[in-house]
């Protein structure tokens, strides 16, 4: 309903780098993913999963307002890119693009997480474009062919 199962996960080459696994779960609206596949929702199914409910904060960055949540979202749909700092931890911002099946459906995300010590704007630009890349190979292996 509003959390996300993160299904796989490559380490980095980096030294200081986020600890996650593959399995976990964590709020849909504390993760760049997470906001990627509620963005990508049809109106009515976004407001059934988000009217109504409380949103635990994370981190003290956290989003726990639902209209600050649905202008978020609505930023991201116009982007084709979710970007999260410091939501989920403290020290960790991550952007996420759309991984679309072969109808254009959305069907997963696809994010990159930095230590903030490795975050800037313009570090953000450029993972921004990584992960529109890394998102595009994945959905055209499942044959998705359109830009949308």
């Amino acid at each position: 309903e509003t959390d996300v199962i993160y299904i796989a996960k490559v380490d980095s080459t980096h030294a200081v780098r986020m600890v996650s696994a593959a399995g976990r779960r964590l709020p849909a609206h504390c993760t760049s993913v997470g906001k990627m596949l509620l963005a990508s929702l049809p109106g009515a199914e976004l407001e059934n999963r988000i009217a109504g409910r409380e949103f635990t904060a994370m981190t003290p960055a956290s989003i726990t307002d639902p209209e600050v949540l649905r202008a978020e979202l609505a930023e991201i749909r116009e982007r084709g890119v979710a970007v999260e700092h410091r939501e989920s931890n403290p020290d960790v911002s991550c952007v996420a693009a759309p991984v679309r099946d072969s109808a254009g459906r959305v069907v997963a995300a696809l994010s990159i997480s930095v230590p903030m010590i490795r975050w800037s704007d313009a570090r953000e630009e450029e993972l921004a474009r990584l992960a529109v890349k890394g998102a595009g190979a994945l959905s055209a292996r499942l044959g998705h062919r359109g830009r949308r």
